[in-house]
């Protein structure tokens, strides 16, 4: 990153005194007593597809949790090597890839991807597909104890990050495609509700054959209630489609968990849930995290992290007023991931009880709207 480009990108981010969590020590003393994430030799192999060596043992990198992940010290430096869920297919990898490349051009700090000496940014093997990325340094503070006062300070440095990530990436469109994600800045989606459709058909026959109890009970909940769910979902769809809403790349999976808080610098990680939609599906996907224990909302952090967001790339009142409609949509179709998911990887059973909160956070949404509506005083008009 060049020194105009570090200027541009440049906030005080302040160090937070902080404890680790139980549940985060606990994830790095199992990553360092199980076995290697990925085999030495598969390592081995990659490293070999873009001219490195490894000048130490790897390690696994602790909180890893869809996808395999090791930390690597390579006659390079430092790097990440990430082997691919199995259900993501090249078309992904690359429009992931594609996005990164595009940061990197820009210099915004995000996870450099390396590419082998052909160019390739990523390795196909008979295992899977491999990629190789700068390790970022810096903390992170999910799964961590601070005092109250500085999660204001972590959500307004947060937002901000969030609404820079969407101004640079305004107008982008990368190659490859994501399955979640529109088709083009004007055309439908991927899996439009045709798709939705067909997929509850056979999800519908797929929990009748169910025979665990506890998933039988939440399945039966869905399948009993998944008529209302598609038929809303496609009225809410053609409402929001004839919006002139802003379709941007959205980073998809935003939180405290994939940001990584340097010295000067605040570097978002994971895009593998990044695609082209509406930019307040990025915001519904963020905001909603902030809950407490007992499900209801940190309204305080909310405002902070739309605090931020509003400091880097200001929202108009006419779009926030799409918001909880956009939320309602945002968590319906949910639902039907999380419904899809619990079937395509084989469970748990956690993710139909998910399915069965986005529900109710959809209908939270529009039970709330002049509460949602509120929520950024600071509009722009």
């Amino acid at each position: 990153m060049n020194e105009a480009s570090m200027h541009t990108w440049k906030m005080q981010v302040p160090w937070i005194p902080h404890i680790s969590r139980p549940s985060r020590l606990s994830e790095f003393v199992k990553s360092r007593l199980r076995s290697l994430d990925i085999e030495l030799e598969t390592v081995q192999s990659v490293l070999d597809r873009f001219g490195l060596e490894l000048v130490e043992p790897p390690s696994n990198l602790p909180l890893s949790r869809r996808t395999r992940n090791l930390m690597l010290n390579t006659s390079a430096g430092r790097k990440v090597i990430k082997r691919y869920r199995a259900r993501l297919d090249v078309s992904t990898v690359t429009y992931s890839h594609s996005i990164l490349e595009r940061l990197a051009e820009l210099d915004f700090p995000a996870v450099r991807v390396s590419a082998t000496p052909s160019g390739e940014s990523f390795v196909s093997l008979e295992s899977g597909n491999y990629a190789l990325f700068d390790f970022v340094d810096g903390k992170n503070y999910s799964l961590s104890f601070y005092h109250p006062a500085y999660r204001n300070t972590l959500m307004t440095i947060a937002g901000k990050t969030l609404g820079r990530l969407h101004s640079a990436l305004a107008g982008f469109l990368p190659d490859g495609s994501h399955h979640l994600g529109f088709v083009s800045y004007t055309g439908d989606w991927r899996r439009n509700m045709a798709w939705h459709a067909a997929k509850v058909d056979e999800m519908k026959e797929k929990s009748r054959s169910l025979s665990n109890e506890e998933e039988k009970r939440h399945a039966g909940w869905l399948v009993e209630n998944c008529s209302g769910i598609l038929d809303e979902l496609r009225q809410v769809d053609d409402t929001l489609r004839s919006s002139a809403l802003t379709r941007l790349i959205i980073h998809g999976d935003f939180g405290l968990h994939n940001i990584v808080f340097g010295r000067a610098v605040v570097t978002p990680i994971d895009f593998e849930s990044s695609r082209l939609e509406w930019r307040l599906s990025d915001l519904v996907s963020a905001l909603s995290r902030l809950r407490y224990r007992n499900g209801s909302y940190n309204f305080d952090s909310i405002r902070s992290f739309l605090e931020g967001y509003q400091s880097a790339y200001p929202i108009s009142a006419d779009e926030w007023r799409f918001l909880p409609l956009v939320w309602r949509f945002h968590k319906l179709r949910a639902s039907l991931i999380y419904w899809n998911s619990y079937f395509e990887t084989g469970g748990p059973a956690r993710k139909l009880i998910s399915a069965r909160d986005a529900v109710r956070q959809a209908d939270w949404a529009m039970q709330n709207q002049d509460t949602l509506l509120r929520l950024n005083s600071s509009l722009s008009n």
